[in-house]
């Protein structure tokens, strides 16, 4: 279990201040260590870097760094910090794979997984302008109307 308990500063030249963020670990089942780590904080243009480098390595904060962001009274997490594949409203210009081509059409999830694959294909040409996405629309509902079709019949009859 790790839990910061301490956040100080210990220095500050002009925009820049230092901040030492005690970090109790848990290293064995009854015995508990206290770690240090240097977070320094640029208010000029909101940089917080953290010497545990977790944001270099993983891409999102630690919780040292937060921790000042919170102690400063930041109430927004600096946007440089808020990575494109961590939002929502990002436009993906890419479509996910699932490795193999071959797929097991007796497998649900396997059929799942390629209609996907096929639907997102699309949707991407479609979201490019306006026409296409019309054009798209339209479509999809032709589509989605010919499989309740092949519901009501056998397999070859149409």
């Amino acid at each position: 279990m790790y839990s910061c308990f301490s956040i100080r500063q210990i220095s500050n030249d002009g925009s820049v201040a230092t901040y030492i963020v005690k970090e109790d670990v848990q290293v064995e089942e009854n015995r508990r260590e206290t770690r240090d780590f240097e977070v320094m904080y640029n208010a000029s243009d909101a940089d917080v870097h953290c010497a545990c480098g977790l944001f270099n390595f993983r891409g999102y904060l630690c919780r040292h760094a937060l921790g000042v962001i919170n102690q400063i009274g930041l109430e927004e997490i600096p946007p440089q910090y808020v990575l494109a594949r961590w939002r929502k409203d990002i436009k993906r210009n890419y479509v996910f794979t699932h490795g193999s081509n071959g797929i097991d059409i007796k497998n649900p999830v396997h059929r799942y997984d390629k209609l996907y694959q096929c639907v997102l294909k699309v949707v991407e040409e479609g979201r490019k302008t306006h026409d296409r996405y019309k054009f798209t629309s339209r479509s999809l509902e032709e589509i989605l109307n010919k499989v309740h079709l092949q519901e009501d019949y056998p397999a070859n009859s149409l």
